[in-house]
């Protein structure tokens, strides 16, 4: 699914009169028609502040959908989410704000990298500036993930580490409000995930911003997670504190 970047314009979000929150608020309800078993209702209610929150738990129990909805590519049935106190979505009042509104990086499983253009050009694509500045935007954010030489080749040149990366950086680029990683080092082997895991742990600790990780790898959950949701048929069942990586 070869989904395009959020761009960076500021959504013309409803701002509640109450105080603003941190962080992200979602309350949300969506039936699923799951495939060779009985829908259920994800019927969930969290917050996600600063650093990460892992989503955990097993296939078809709800995970990805509730990136999508605060994403804006699937509409709850009901329910409310919000950024820092304004509303993207909220079923009673019809607010929807669009997904290229929100500014959410959006890292998917498949990468999602645009086959025929070079790696600096998928960084670039959200980026709603042109000129000296985009290039300069683009050259930081590769040298950062140590992939600048690699910028002139398509994603069937790159191994998969590179295009993991790239397809990393494009989710940052744009200062997203909120980033959402879904399944996104399945691939990797552990060596190869833990350089990029660190990496973004270093990014993290400067961009300060709610990031919901799904992951079925307990493993990568402790080694980047600060808490853990843990989500079965749609409900949260439980929750753990994994604070040792903090970055309040």
């Amino acid at each position: 699914m070869n989904a395009a970047p959020i761009n960076t314009t500021q959504p013309n979000a409803t701002k509640p009169s109450a105080t603003k929150p941190n962080g992200l608020q979602v309350n949300l309800r969506r039936t699923i028609a799951a495939k060779r078993r009985r829908p259920f209702t994800l019927d969930v209610e969290f917050s996600v502040a600063c650093g990460v929150t892992v989503v955990f738990g097993p296939s078809g129990s709800g995970k990805t959908t509730i990136l999508q909805c605060l994403a804006g590519l699937l509409r709850p049935d009901q329910g409310n989410i919000s950024i820092s106190g304004e509303l993207l979505f909220d079923s009673a009042r019809k607010i929807n704000v669009p997904a290229q509104q929100r500014r959410a990086g959006y890292l998917f499983q498949e990468l999602a990298l645009f086959p025929h253009i070079a790696a600096a050009e998928n960084v670039g694509f959200g980026i709603r500036v042109n000129g000296t500045e985009k290039k300069r935007i683009v050259h930081d954010i590769l040298e950062r993930f140590r992939i600048a030489h690699v910028a002139g080749h398509r994603p069937d040149e790159l191994s998969g580490g590179e295009r993991q990366r790239v397809a990393l950086a494009r989710a940052l680029v744009i200062q997203p409000r909120f980033l959402l990683l879904d399944e996104p080092f399945s691939a990797l082997d552990d060596a190869l995930k833990q350089e990029i895991i660190a990496d973004l742990k270093r990014w993290l600790e400067q961009a300060r911003i709610p990031v919901l990780l799904v992951t079925h790898d307990r493993d990568e959950a402790v080694a980047l997670g600060d808490r853990m949701l843990l989500l079965r048929e749609g409900r949260i069942v439980d929750e753990q504190d994994l604070a040792k990586n903090s970055y309040h």
